[in-house]
């Protein structure tokens, strides 16, 4: 199974700041992208999410514990929306970056690329993407943004 086949997971949590519905992640990314000293505050037996609400402080939680988006290692798409930040954290594509290709190109061919990449060597997004999953619908959005004048 690859990042975009995650199993949906049916437990339901709601963000203990936000009162948004999270989306789940594996244990897995919270261990690969919060710094060294929170790992002692994963339950590996809980159900971790994401809140995807970019005003909100708090990356992942649980029933019983939750984490801010500033104990990330990286920045994370959804929450900041400065130009340096990744919109696919496997293959290095920056906000930045596919703006520059769009400048110069008039198109990006960022997603024909990635997708290629995902081939060979393969993506590993559930370990670099703070949202835990594929990083195609990020890419998608934010290509869509600025061909339709709304970045």
């Amino acid at each position: 199974m690859n990042c975009c086949d995650s199993p949906l997971n049916k437990i339901k949590l709601i963000c203990p700041h936000c009162s948004q519905e999270g989306n789940s992640v594996e244990t897995l990314t919270l261990q690969s992208l919060l710094h060294e000293e929170l790992l002692k505050n994963i339950n590996n037996i809980s159900s971790y999410k994401y809140c995807k609400t970019s005003t909100c402080d708090i990356s992942y939680f649980s029933k019983d514990y939750y984490f801010l988006v500033s104990e990330l290692k990286v920045k994370a798409t959804d929450k900041d929306q400065g130009l340096d930040v990744p919109v696919c954290y496997c293959f290095n594509y920056s906000r930045e970056s596919i703006l520059k290709d769009i400048k110069t190109n008039g198109e990006s061919n960022a997603l024909k690329e990635i997708k290629y990449m995902m081939k060979d060597p393969g993506c590993f997004c559930e370990r670099s993407n703070p949202q835990g999953n594929c990083c195609l619908g990020n890419v998608t959005a934010f290509i869509k943004q600025i061909m339709t004048n709304q970045f």
